[in-house]
């Protein structure tokens, strides 16, 4: 319940259900350091994820607002990597009552940057010829001269 609540400045600031994208629940292991300090590895568990964020359980507490990476493991002896480390703000944490800390971290998206300095711009279509139109065919009668033709005379 507390990890679909989240804070904002207004005056209705407890807000429930309101994510940007449903988590998807895991057990995945996964190692995490802080940003200053890439040779201390803390072992955790993504207990749910989605491309906005995760909840991390671990034993060691990390402080809100610290920058990590967290990297995917594959196995459950932490030695072989399922992804490349993401980099991540830690959001909140919840002192569980058997000892498990749970850190809300959010995922911090890479900035894309545009490449080529022109502007783009969207090619002029000719305009093609309906071809799922039916054809309309014109036909003309035509009489020789000088040929009585029925009715007149």
């Amino acid at each position: 319940m507390a990890d679909e609540m989240f804070f904002s400045t207004d005056s209705k600031s407890l807000r429930r259900g309101k994510r940007v994208a449903p988590r998807t629940e895991t057990c995945r292991p996964c190692l995490v350091w802080p940003e200053d300090a890439p040779d201390v590895h803390m072992r955790g568990v993504i207990l749910d994820i989605n491309a906005y964020g995760m909840l991390v359980r671990m034993m060691e507490s990390l402080p809100p607002g610290m920058h990590v990476h967290v990297q995917l493991m594959r196995d459950d002896e932490f030695r072989e990597p399922l992804t490349k480390p993401v980099m991540g703000l830690v959001v909140r944490n919840i002192l569980q009552s058997d000892g498990f800390v749970e850190h809300g971290i959010q995922v911090l998206q890479d900035k894309v940057s545009r490449q080529e300095a022109k502007p783009l711009r969207k090619p002029l279509r000719k305009t093609r010829l309906r071809q799922h139109e039916r054809t309309r065919m014109h036909t003309r009668d035509l009489h020789a001269a000088g040929l009585k033709q029925r009715g007149r005379e």
